[in-house]
């Protein structure tokens, strides 16, 4: 790099390099605040224009934003926000295959933030989502980088680029078709299955992990998501990732299903045998023979299912009253103060 301060930043480190330009820590000189600052030259100028125009727009947390871009005669800038945090990809190493539920949860945010971009007036496609875009936060909290490849609707659609990580970016990706929120679709299911089977994509033959390459413990609905995400064809897939985050919340609920069913199962078993033991009591009691071991089991399954019955009840689901909340606001013309 050429040169180490520009417009008032000192540069302290590099981030990250990757084919859209690289990207630098950098503290500003007067309030001593840490940026991220992505440097492109040449040809990646226009690229990183593109970047900016799409970033401005976007005001999701979960989304570093944008604070100023700078331009001379030989390279353009981008200033964004510095997530602190740890790459989504070192986090993982030694961390797949992992449970289910862990690979769910992990997928729910990073659909949720694709939902947000998904969900845009223009629809933002953002084209190469994988592990290594993403920032795991102090808190927990994933964020999603890197914009270089970020198309809106209208633009996705007159673009036929090579754009993407093999194993991650979708078949049209690859060969050089249409690529838009169903490729983002087909990313998100490369994730999970990484999440799951712990083979990373990435390496050769430079595909996705197949359904039935994934541990036996994985559930048939885990399955099925992936073959939906997945499919060589992208009209087949979730069209976005607010249906696919739809998906993700069935399987959620049947696993929560199974688990309530398995858990009443127990309970009726453990009533039962309290009720057999009871009448054995009543019986022995009549016959005038001795019964004290039969009490102290009777007694102790009864304050079993006492404990149990107050846990169930105060633990358990509560029903959500307010359902939905709509909001009626009449906009006029008119020109005046608030609304």
């Amino acid at each position: 790099m050429k040169q180490k301060n520009i417009c008032g930043y000192r540069i302290l480190g590099v981030l990250g390099k990757g084919g859209q330009g690289t990207v630098y820590l950098a503290q500003h000189e007067v309030l001593h605040r840490k940026y991220a600052l992505k440097y492109a030259y040449g040809a990646e100028r226009a690229r990183l224009r593109q970047e900016a125009a799409v970033m401005k727009e976007l005001t999701d947390r979960r989304i570093p934003y944008l604070v100023d871009q700078i331009e001379d005669e030989e390279v353009s800038v981008l200033v964004m926000e510095y997530v602190e945090g740890t790459n989504l990809k070192e986090y993982l190493k030694g961390r797949v295959p992992m449970e289910e539920d862990e690979a769910l949860a992990v997928l729910q945010q990073m659909t949720e933030i694709v939902a947000y971009l998904h969900a845009q007036k223009g629809i933002v496609a953002h084209r190469d989502l994988k592990p290594e875009n993403f920032v795991m936060a102090r808190d927990g909290s994933l964020h999603l980088l890197d914009f270089g490849t970020a198309l809106t609707g209208i633009e996705s659609l007159r673009h036929k680029d090579l754009c993407g990580t093999p194993g991650y970016a979708s078949p049209e990706q690859m060969n050089r078709g249409r690529s838009g929120t169903e490729s983002d679709v087909y990313a998100l299911g490369a994730v999970y299955a990484y999440l799951l089977t712990g083979i990373d994509p990435t390496l050769p033959p430079f595909h996705p992990p197949i359904p039935e390459e994934c541990p036996e413990g994985v559930s048939d609905e885990s399955r099925d998501f992936l073959r939906k995400a997945l499919h060589p064809a992208p009209e087949m897939r979730p069209q976005d990732a607010g249906r696919l985050l739809q998906e993700i919340e069935k399987i959620q609920k049947r696993k929560k299903h199974l688990l309530s069913g398995v858990e009443n199962f127990a309970y009726q078993t453990v009533l039962l045998i309290d009720v057999f033991v009871a009448s054995v009591l009543v019986w022995l009691r009549y016959r005038e023979m001795p019964a004290e071991w039969g009490e102290c089991v009777c007694g102790g399954i009864t304050i079993l299912l006492l404990i149990w019955h107050i846990l169930r009840t105060v633990l358990g689901p509560k029903e959500r009253f307010v359902i939905a909340r709509e909001w009626n606001v009449t906009y006029t013309s008119k020109e005046m103060w608030g609304l």
